[in-house]
């Protein structure tokens, strides 16, 4: 009876694609003890998927797939209210494509994908899918090398010309992020009770934003004498650098680049993000001194397993991005070669 009023609401032409699922929901639920089809619209899914997720995720996973969710709804604007089952391939390429057109780099793109992905696979693994549209979207090719598209560490001349340069609690961000590898949120929101002059090895303490992991840098002595310098604080609470303390970063990276202007640093271009000059994506940034950091201690032979240990770094293969191994290094591994 159910399949001949669909039949009757079909030559009506007022069988639409909702009223169809429901038909087959009062079916299932019919023979089913009361229990219909689960039905999900994409919107409904990706929240669905993300509250399930947060226990299993880390703090920088779960802000990936939350940020990516929302670029992803709000790129298919009144789409997302359809059932999940409406997203196709081409929908997966459209959104990448327009994601490809505001100048993100492959890498970034093919982690989209891959996150993408990873939800859909979730919706097909709990039956409200019959297949992941995400499969038949292949990943795309980098069409820079590695060299050209990363960024660059700061030699120590550069590095040098910013700490002269610099003034105030922009001086110490500098210090700090040189002599520790800490990222600029870290650094900038640094309080008294992560610096520790009194323990028989002094370090800098501190979880990081980003991972939630737990670092101690020993404290280079030169940042000692900087720190030293700094009026005493009423409180171990207090930020090292209150003028910076909880600012956005997109700010402090503005206030950077015009330190390095300052400086006279070169800054190259090594992609675009768009249109315009302003969507330029430059060699240096802030994050350079991160980069600086590794590749200085690389090359005085530091091990890379201490490497990773001071940047919390936990794969070779992002390590390997912040290392920037001098040539004249390079030269004395190849003079350890045997004169045949």
């Amino acid at each position: 009876m159910q399949w001949q009023r669909a039949a009757d609401l079909a030559r009506e032409r007022a069988l639409t694609e909702e009223r169809a699922r429901e038909v087959i929901s009062e079916i299932v639920a019919s023979v089913n003890g009361g229990e219909g089809l689960r039905t999900f619209t994409v919107r409904q899914w990706f929240d669905h998927f993300r509250k399930i997720k947060a226990k299993s995720q880390g703090p920088s996973t779960a802000a990936k797939y939350e940020h990516l969710s929302g670029e992803f709804l709000d790129f298919l604007g009144p789409k997302a209210e359809l059932n999940i089952l409406a997203i196709t391939s081409e929908a997966v390429r459209k959104f990448r494509e327009h994601r490809e057109a505001s100048g993100l780099a492959a890498s970034t793109l093919n982690d989209d994908l891959t996150i993408l992905s990873a939800i859909f696979n979730g919706a097909w693994r709990d039956h409200v899918i019959s297949n992941n549209p995400c499969s038949a979207v292949e990943p795309i090719k980098d069409r820079l090398s590695k060299k050209k598209r990363r960024k660059e560490p700061f030699s120590r001349e550069q590095v040098a010309a910013l700490i002269k340069t610099a003034e105030g609690d922009l001086k110490g961000l500098v210090m700090v992020a040189f002599y520790t590898g800490a990222r600029l949120n870290d650094c900038a929101n640094l309080r008294w009770r992560h610096v520790h002059l009194l323990s028989k090895v002094k370090k800098i303490a501190f979880e990081v934003a980003k991972t939630g992991d737990e670092i101690e840098v020993p404290i280079h002595p030169a940042l000692e004498d900087y720190l030293l310098s700094l009026p005493t604080p009423q409180s171990d609470d207090y930020f090292l650098f209150p003028s910076l303390a909880g600012r956005r970063s997109t700010n402090l990276s503005k206030q950077f680049s015009r330190l390095m202007e300052a400086a006279h640093i070169d800054n190259r271009d090594i992609r675009k993000r768009g249109e315009g000059a302003a969507r330029q994506v430059r060699a240096l940034s802030f994050h350079s001194l991160r980069h600086a950091f590794v590749s200085q201690l690389a090359n005085a032979n530091v091990s890379e397993e201490q490497r990773m240990e001071l940047t919390g770094h936990t794969t070779r293969d992002i390590h390997k991005l912040y290392t920037d191994l001098k040539l004249e290094q390079l030269q004395k591994a190849v003079a350890l070669l045997p004169t045949l």
